[in-house]
């Protein structure tokens, strides 16, 4: 079983419950993890607190040592990552050594950042005076991340954190936190002071609302649903936390009459169709110019059969895996049903697309 990693620890829950972890590619469970509480929310947040003025007052260059170290070990660790990320998540195994390695490329990125993050001389009327702004670290950092990019979502907040000299509790999606608690492990391995980097796992109902209202807690990133981002939002202004919210889009793409069809439908196939469509910056739409729509159609469809071959991520081939739960299968297959009934009532493509 998974634990979560309080104060430079691995501890399960007090309360003794679990969540299973199942692969979206047959359902079977991967492993389980500790469904944590509020106890285990307000342990990390302390124990965060705690690290922080030590980790803050540490020179930038030798938090740069340490993210250096991590990245190293996590560059080394990647095949074993991926392989975690595609059994819960579903991911082709190729896109998620991507994402795997990026975690790596992150944590040297912001390395460099951390020794050069400096304020600014600001003269005065008065000459013989002058202002000065000083850049210092907020304090504890809460990051929550989703399940669709889980380790590229938890790089982009913990990596630059660290390098900033903040503290960190993270807690990833109930449905695919092992390759991310197997990453976090890795890079507190090096040798970050116990408290730094910590992590907790639960429903985000559960145990959201304990993080985010949590009064040590000073600055907030998170990824997800937008009516979340709102309850975030509600709950962080009682203490004026800070927040930092990337929430849900629906993004169109419009191809005009004088388009390269051939690039046009081949960024529609990328947009739409890589990690099965599941992000926000997703293609959702397509408006296309009704003298290019039947030529479009054809070769998009061609595409689709063709170069993004379906099922199970773990297998050599497979460009699209499995869409990451039964309700969301359940969702897109409702929404096809709609679009073939509504197709009915257009004219020119209808008895060729509508079927």
């Amino acid at each position: 079983m998974a634990t979560m990693l309080i104060d430079g620890q691995t501890v399960a829950a007090q309360t003794g419950k679990t969540i299973e972890v199942r692969n979206p590619a047959n359902g079977e469970v991967v492993d389980t993890i500790p469904k944590g509480s509020a106890s285990e929310v307000d342990a990390a947040v302390e124990a965060a607190a705690k690290a922080f003025p030590a980790w803050a007052s540490l020179s930038g260059t030798k938090r740069a040592a340490f993210m250096h170290a991590a990245a190293v070990k996590v560059k080394a660790a990647v095949p074993e990552i991926a392989k975690l990320l595609t059994l819960e998540q579903g991911k082709p195994l190729a896109h998620a050594v991507i994402e795997a390695t990026r975690v790596a490329e992150n944590l040297e990125f912001f390395a460099g950042f951390a020794d050069k993050l400096r304020g600014d001389y600001v003269p005065l009327e008065d000459q013989n005076k002058f202002g000065l702004t000083m850049r210092r670290p907020v304090g504890v950092v809460v990051a929550i991340t989703p399940w669709n990019f889980p380790l590229t979502l938890m790089a982009n907040k913990v990596c630059p954190a660290l390098a900033a000299g903040c503290t960190v509790v993270l807690k990833p999606a109930s449905t695919t936190p092992l390759a991310t608690q197997r990453t976090i492990e890795i890079i507190n391995s090096v040798g970050i002071p116990a408290g730094v980097l910590n992590t907790v796992h639960g429903p985000g109902a559960e145990i959201g609302d304990a993080l985010v209202s949590h009064p040590k807690v000073n600055k907030i990133a998170f990824t997800g649903q937008t009516e979340t981002g709102k309850r975030i939002m509600k709950l962080a202004a009682e203490h004026v936390t800070r927040v930092t919210l990337e929430l849900g889009g629906s993004d169109p793409m419009i191809v005009c009459d004088d388009a390269d069809i051939r690039r046009a439908t081949a960024a529609t196939a990328i947009g739409r169709f890589f990690n099965a469509g599941q992000a926000c910056l997703a293609v959702k739409r397509v408006y296309l110019f009704e003298q290019i729509a039947e030529e479009f159609m054809t070769k998009i469809a061609d595409r689709a059969r063709k170069e993004w071959p379906v099922g199970d991520g773990m297998k050599e081939g497979v460009k699209m895996g499995p869409l990451h739960t039964e309700r969301q299968r359940a969702e897109v297959e409702s929404q096809v049903a709609d679009a073939v009934k509504r197709g009915k009532r257009s004219s020119g493509l209808r008895s060729r697309y509508s079927s």
